[in-house]
């Protein structure tokens, strides 16, 4: 009974922070398909392909100093609306708005101070200081101050403390590192950009939970775990074709991408040798009216980095 009663609770302490987070997505940080609207951006500023590249950057720097990955995420966002709202008009003055993207979210997020001069030093002499605190300025201005944007991670954060009481602390913690590692897939691509966090958050968790075995993850326990998830949002948007789209991408992206499946298979070594992911099978999770079928596991012949555009 206090199970229950603590589950309910929590259940309505997420409702709530996710319909909050809902609005903010919805208003302030909102983003569009920028690209598509003045297709002159990918001339002058940057396509599609070289924002992945900048964002793979910003991963490689956190960890290369060790500090929280949640912040790229946020630094995406802050680097989209930089473009959106007209602040960069170069190919180096997206460079230099991703720069302080990252600047700005690590002073946020991350306890670890990285020091101006030494983000510097990673932009190889094409800026100093000044252009970083001048792009600062005009970042905080265009944001009016508002620096908290809510990412995918931020929804599946409060999803994951859904998660029943009956499913393991090694699922548990399973889950979320395959949640993470599609999350962060997402971040890297434009394609997701026009896509509301919580839709994106939503659809990574339903995609991870298909990657992982029966043994590990009962059918029953997924199906709970995506009614409580989807108990936080609106009915339309869980059975909207927009859902539908964000899933299908999600599977595309993954399709070509092995570091899932070193991902699982050391997961799996961690458990004890159980099977962890979904192999040969299909299993399709349903929703309403909505069916969501896997894609089978992707191969080894593929780079880790090679994701569908």
């Amino acid at each position: 009974m206090k199970d229950f009663q603590s589950e309910q609770s929590t259940l309505e302490d997420v409702q709530e922070i996710v319909a909050r987070m809902c609005r903010q997505e919805a208003t302030t940080y909102r983003r569009s398909d920028y690209l598509t609207m003045d297709p002159t951006l990918e001339v002058e500023v940057a396509d599609g392909t070289w924002r992945q590249r900048i964002i793979e950057w910003m991963y490689g720097v956190v960890d290369h100093c060790s500090l929280r990955r949640d912040s790229v995420g946020v630094a995406a966002i802050f680097l989209d609306l930089c473009v959106e709202r007209n602040l960069v008009e170069s190919r180096q003055e997206f460079q230099l708005a991703a720069m302080t993207a990252l600047q700005l979210a690590i002073k946020l997020y991350d306890s670890t101070m990285v020091k101006l001069d030494s983000m510097v030093k990673l932009g190889r002499g094409q800026f100093q200081i000044q252009d970083v605190v001048e792009m600062e300025s005009k970042l905080l201005a265009a944001l009016q101050w508002r620096v908290h944007p809510p990412t995918s991670l931020c929804f599946l954060r409060q999803y994951l403390q859904l998660v029943p009481s009956s499913v393991s602390s090694m699922t548990k913690y399973m889950l979320s590192e395959v949640t993470r590692f599609i999350a962060e897939i997402s971040v890297c691509l434009y394609k997701f950009v026009k896509y509301p966090p919580s839709a994106v958050a939503y659809a990574t968790l339903v995609t991870a939970m298909e990657r992982i075995g029966d043994s590990v993850l009962a059918p029953w326990q997924r199906q709970e775990i995506l009614t409580r998830a989807a108990n936080t949002l609106d009915e339309s948007v869980i059975h909207s074709p927009m859902m539908m789209e964000i899933y299908h991408l999600l599977q595309a992206s993954l399709q070509k991408n092995v570091n899932l499946e070193h991902l699982l298979k050391t997961i799996e070594v961690q458990c004890g040798g159980v099977d962890t992911f979904v192999h040969s099978k299909k299993q399709v999770v349903m929703r309403g009216n909505s069916y969501y079928e896997p894609c089978d596991p992707p191969g080894h012949q593929h780079s880790p980095r090679d994701v569908v555009q």
